[in-house]
């Protein structure tokens, strides 16, 4: 006799500064672990619409933003509600990939700050996640409600950044938030680890951003945050993002890009073992 499924696991992909290729990243690694044959769903929080357009589902009669909404008598939200809002990704994808489409009007669930606004996401996310193993939140580029609520229903929160000034800035602030999410609201949540994006091999820019990064939070191989493995800027990432297509289908140019992701996908369910 089998027993019961194993519990699904939750992973924030968040930055509060955009631009570092936080939702290409999400789209690519969930792809990635689809393709290794894992259910996935992708739930976006941000009210950009790139991820869900990307994706390509057909949009059904709830997005995120219906599911966050609360009552507005009893400003309470539904246990579980979250499965009114997967639908399937488009047919390039993977088929275990699913999504809770975004639309502009999440923009407004970041203003709603009643009493237990931040445990919307957990609560909706309560019993509907039981057929899937991977989680994935695209939270927006900031740390309001939106940001706060993926931290909340999320196991590991893995940071994306660019080597670059800009970049790096704001990393401290975020593990500042993560850290007062861990103290009010989800004590077992953890930095996964800091994904360093759109690296460009033997620039110095890129060489001494990253080795400051490295050296203010460590290797994540010697017990640190920084994903040893760089992502090197691809030119296919964007031409693949612009097609709304998975790299995998860029044959020998997409190789490199697609062995990256699902390599940091493989890392992220491994843990630190």
């Amino acid at each position: 006799m089998s027993g019961p499924p194993a519990r699904c696991k939750r992973i924030a992909i968040a930055n509060q500064k955009g631009g570092v290729g936080k939702t290409t990243t999400t789209i690519n690694l969930a792809a990635g672990l689809a393709r290794a044959g894992h259910t996935v769903l992708v739930g976006q929080m941000d009210s950009q619409p790139n991820l869900s357009s990307t994706l390509d589902p057909e949009v059904g009669e709830y997005t995120m933003a219906d599911v966050l909404h609360a009552d507005r008598r009893t400003r309470q939200v539904v246990p579980g509600s979250l499965a009114s809002a997967i639908v399937p990704s488009g047919p390039a994808w993977p088929d275990t990939l699913s999504v809770v489409p975004g639309s502009i009007e999440l923009a407004s669930r970041d203003d709603e700050t009643h009493v237990g606004a931040e445990r919307r996401l957990a609560i909706t996310s309560d019993g509907a996640l039981d057929d899937t193993e991977i989680a994935i939140w695209d939270l927006p580029p900031s740390l309001g409600q939106l940001t706060i609520n993926g931290l909340v229903a999320a196991d590991e929160v893995w940071i994306v950044t660019t080597p670059t000034r800009y970049g790096l800035e704001g990393i401290a602030d975020l593990i500042a938030t993560v850290e007062l999410v861990q103290m009010h609201y989800n004590p077992d949540l953890v930095v996964g680890g800091i994904i360093v994006n759109m690296y460009y091999q033997g620039r110095t820019e890129s060489i001494a951003r990253h080795e400051e990064l490295v050296g203010s939070y460590g290797r994540r191989s010697q017990g640190g945050l920084v994903y040893d493995e760089v992502c090197n800027h691809f030119e296919v990432v964007n031409k693949a993002i612009g097609a709304a297509a998975p790299l995998w289908l860029y044959g020998s140019e997409g190789q490199a890009p697609a062995s990256w992701y699902e390599s940091c996908g493989a890392a992220m369910l491994a843990g630190r073992n």
